[in-house]
């Protein structure tokens, strides 16, 4: 009995998320098994009788899935600001970004902490007059004061290789 009212927590939990997430205009990273179970013509004093088998056997809905670069949130339109940036290279070229892909230090891709993955950003030098064009495919960075992280691609074409830090002009595209 214990088991039985876990897993029917469970469900209930998955479906309050599910609820809470379509009335705030989320569509769903992922479901579990591809899957998820919606409950309907019960009643809460029937469902606490029912096992977990019987639930299961519910409507079950199919629900689309996003791949690891598209951003269940919509992109900001644009946000243009400025930003303290640094670079990355080396030490994380071929490693997991947030977004599944290997960072490629010779690619225009950069860190953002809270710009949805696959937003495109240009980025100006004011002090130099270089902009270069790259996409968001990482979070980070986690260093206090730090407002993204570029590629070395991307620093080298902003001309901020030797100094490591620059501030900079950005905005989505």
């Amino acid at each position: 009995m214990k088991t039985a009212m876990y897993w029917l927590a469970v469900f209930l939990c998955i479906l309050s998320i599910e609820s809470v997430s379509d009335s705030l205009g989320y569509q769903p990273a992922t479901a579990i098994h591809g899957e998820h179970v919606q409950i309907t013509d019960m009643e809460m004093t029937d469902v606490s009788r029912r096992t977990l088998l019987e639930l299961s056997a519910a409507r079950i809905e199919k629900v689309g899935y996003l791949t690891p670069t598209q951003s269940p949130r919509p992109a900001f339109q644009n946000v243009s600001r400025k930003v303290t940036a640094s670079w990355y290279g080396p030490a994380h070229h071929t490693k997991l970004t947030a977004s599944g892909q290997r960072f490629n230090m010779h690619k225009n891709t950069l860190a953002h902490k809270t710009l949805p993955l696959g937003t495109k950003v240009r980025l100006f030098n004011p002090s130099n007059g270089k902009f270069a064009e790259g996409v968001i495919n990482d979070r980070g960075p986690y260093i206090d004061g730090r407002d993204v992280d570029v590629s070395y691609a991307m620093a080298k074409q902003l001309g901020f290789v030797k100094k490591g830090v620059m501030k900079l002009d950005m905005e989505t595209i």
